[in-house]
């Protein structure tokens, strides 16, 4: 009687962890950020620049699918040189049947705009500094004006108001103001 107990036991556990085993597979490790302020986003950048998506194109990478993003409108980099086509980086993507997704990596679309925070890649082109960090989106603001929901320039409590959306010009003025050596 015993001997069939232990069987059973064995057979219980072994079928629990089959069953959980696709969930495992199923769901990779998260992505960990840990929120940059403006002036490590400046620190870290190779080049800040703002500009429009022309176009997003999905091409197969070393670990999955990842898209190729063409920046215009980029010729007056905040940091930095452009001597040519932006490209960006982003992993994640769909080619024919497979999907690859990356979490923590921003969701882009042609015609949005962005301020680029942007570290050379090894394969060429860049990529965003911190995930989606360095990649701040600008909308039109109830006035009209472009705005864009930036960090602090220094580290404060969640919800402070230096993260509400704020005029692209001052997030602008903020950054070369970084680059001087001065405090925003």
């Amino acid at each position: 009687m015993r001997r069939h107990l232990i069987r059973a036991g064995w057979g219980v556990l072994l079928g629990m962890v089959l069953s959980m085993a696709p969930l495992a597979w199923s769901h990779p490790a998260a992505s960990v950020v840990v929120p940059l302020t403006l002036a490590q986003l400046v620190e870290a950048a190779d080049l800040i620049v703002d500009g429009t998506i022309e176009d997003v194109r999905v091409v197969a990478g070393p670990d999955g699918a990842e898209r190729m993003v063409l920046v215009r409108g980029a010729a007056a980099a905040w940091k930095g040189e452009v001597d040519g086509p932006v490209y960006v980086r982003l992993a994640g993507g769909r080619l024919g049947t497979t999907e690859t997704r990356v979490p923590g990596v921003p969701a882009v679309a042609d015609g949005e705009r962005y301020a680029w925070f942007l570290v050379a890649h090894p394969r060429g082109g860049y990529s965003v500094v911190g995930l989606y960090q360095g990649a701040l989106r600008v909308t039109a603001g109830p006035d009209g004006g472009l705005r864009v929901l930036a960090p602090a320039t220094t580290a404060g409590p969640r919800g402070d108001v230096a993260r509400l959306p704020r005029p692209i010009e001052e997030i602008e003025a903020q950054v070369r103001t970084l680059l001087a050596g001065g405090q925003p």
